[in-house]
């Protein structure tokens, strides 16, 4: 008996010592405000971390594939926000609602599109090509709605936000299903293989035949694609149009993307980790809401307790050598 129960425990610490450092500054964060807000775990405000969260996990997917292929996409955020205005000004004109949707996800497929051939063909750093493209979909967002948020009732932003299958509400399903399709083509598609080739090696890609410039564009409108569906969400979520409502968040997806532990540099890292970065600054934001801290301290704690994860997950992953 003695003998099994060892054989059991013996791969424990070896699998909770692989386990990414945000992991355990998650767990240490989510203790230390259940202790200061005593209904912190409460079943309706868990729900509501995960709410929160599955918008902004569908863009931090997104930016993970991009930081694979050494590169950062800023405007995924605008895109999310085009994808707000798009879909209730088509709603509003009349256009089929599923139809207008289908054809604001296919506007940010398009925007990623152009961010790939401004990296590939263009020679254009990522960091500068998407930059630019930022701004310009903010413009057409802003154009679009004079600069104002532009309002539609219709049943399925309801749907979307009330509906739960086994206590869960949907938002979270639909990013679940975004990290199952994202998972397959990381892992288990050549897809996937030249992500990873173009961060590692992306001249080894071209002495395998690879067309390098394919897998740029397939991969930011693959990104694209996936902001799109984040504004879908969203526009569920405010019920309107909202041409700012992404700004800054493809900084925040960065941070996840970087706390779940995927280099910049190396080509190294997957969606996993990203789950708990995303889940991380959430879990923050969440509980300093719920503390009752002041708005006008929130950001400058989150950069602070952001940067502090960052580097010790830096230090933890040297020592251990990964």
């Amino acid at each position: 008996m003695n003998a099994n129960v060892q054989a059991v425990k013996t791969p424990l610490g070896p699998r909770l010592r692989a386990l990414p450092p945000v992991v355990w500054m998650l767990v240490v964060l989510a203790l230390v405000f259940s202790i200061t807000t005593p209904q912190y775990f409460a079943l309706a405000n868990l729900r509501n971390i995960l709410v929160q969260s599955s918008a902004l996990m569908i863009l931090a997917f997104a930016q993970t594939l991009i930081v694979l292929t050494q590169g950062t996409d800023l405007s995924l955020g605008a895109q999310a926000s085009l994808v707000t205005v798009l879909w209730v000004s088509l709603a509003k004109a009349g256009i089929n609602i599923y139809l207008a949707a289908t054809l604001s996800v296919c506007a940010t497929v398009i925007v990623g599109m152009c961010n790939g051939l401004l990296v590939s063909k263009g020679k254009i750093p990522p960091f500068i090509a998407t930059f630019g493209m930022q701004n310009v979909v903010s413009s057409i967002a802003l154009l679009t709605t004079a600069g104002s948020s532009i309002y539609f009732s219709h049943y399925i932003f309801q749907f979307v936000t009330e509906t739960r299958f086994l206590f869960v509400p949907l938002p979270v399903w639909i990013a679940a299903l975004m990290f199952a399709l994202t998972w397959l083509l990381l892992y288990r598609t050549k897809f996937g293989v030249n992500i990873f080739g173009l961060g590692g090696n992306p001249e080894a890609l071209v002495l395998a035949g690879v067309n390098t410039v394919k897998s740029y564009v397939k991969v930011y409108a693959y990104a694209g694609f996936l902001a799109g569906i984040c504004g879908l969400i969203t526009a569920c979520r405010v019920e309107s149009g909202q041409p700012v409502v992404g700004m800054g968040w493809e900084f925040e997806a960065v941070a996840a993307t970087l706390l779940g532990g995927t280099s910049l540099r190396e080509g190294r890292g997957g969606i996993s980790g990203t789950i708990a970065g995303v889940l991380l600054l959430t879990v923050l934001r969440n509980g300093l809401n719920v503390s009752g801290i002041s708005a006008m301290y929130q950001n400058a704690i989150i950069g602070v307790i952001v940067m502090l994860a960052i580097v010790i997950d830096a230090m933890v992953r040297r020592v251990r050598g990964d």
